[in-house]
C-alpha cells in the first residue's frame, strides 16, 4: 500500500515538472525575447520563471550530469543551492545594470559545442546581442547555458 502511494506521489511530481516545462518557449530566440521583455519591465519574477526550477533540476537535469555519480557523487541539493545562489546574484546584477533600459533583441548565438545528456541538450557559450536606446549593439554577459528538452527551452542559469 505505502509503495503504491509513494509511486503515485513520485509520478505526479514528475508529471507536474513535465507540464510546467512545456509551458515555456519553443526556441532560444523566443526565450531571449522573453528575458529582454523582463529586463525592460524590471520584472525579476518573470526572469526567474525563464530558468530551470528546483524540481526540474533535481528530477532530470542533475541525475544526468557526471558530477551526480561516483566518484564525485555531489548531492543534488548541494548543486542546486550553488546554482540557485549564482542565478539569484546574476538576475539581480542584470536588473541593476540593464533593467528598464528599453533594450531590443538582435540575436542569440552559442560559441561552445552543444552537449547531449539523457533526455536533454545543453547549449553553451550563450551570447545575447541587444540594441540599446542609442541604437548601439551590446552583448551583456548575463546568460548561462540554455537547456532544450522536447523542443522546449529554458535557461539553466544566469551569470553571477
Amino acid at each position: 500500500m505505502w509503495m503504491l502511494i509513494a509511486a503515485t506521489l513520485i509520478c505526479s511530481g514528475l508529471l507536474g515538472c513535465e507540464s510546467a516545462w512545456k509551458k515555456h518557449h519553443d526556441s532560444p530566440r523566443q526565450l531571449c525575447l522573453a528575458v529582454v521583455d523582463a529586463l525592460n519591465r524590471k520584472d525579476i519574477e518573470k526572469m526567474n520563471g525563464l530558468r530551470i526550477q528546483r524540481e526540474e533540476y533535481l528530477a532530470w537535469v542533475w541525475p544526468a550530469f557526471p558530477a551526480s555519480r561516483p566518484p564525485s557523487n555531489f548531492p543534488g541539493d548541494f548543486a542546486w543551492a550553488n546554482l540557485n545562489k549564482n542565478c539569484n546574484i546574476g538576475m539581480k546584477k542584470s536588473m541593476e545594470r540593464y533593467g528598464g533600459k528599453n533594450l531590443t533583441f538582435v540575436d542569440i548565438r552559442f560559441t561552445k559545442p552543444t552537449v547531449s545528456y539523457d533526455g536533454f541538450q545543453l547549449f553553451r557559450g550563450t551570447v545575447l546581442t541587444l540594441r540599446n536606446h542609442d541604437g548601439k549593439t551590446v552583448e551583456p554577459k548575463i546568460l548561462g547555458a540554455v537547456i532544450a528538452k522536447d523542443n522546449f527551452y529554458k535557461f539553466l542559469s544566469y551569470k553571477a
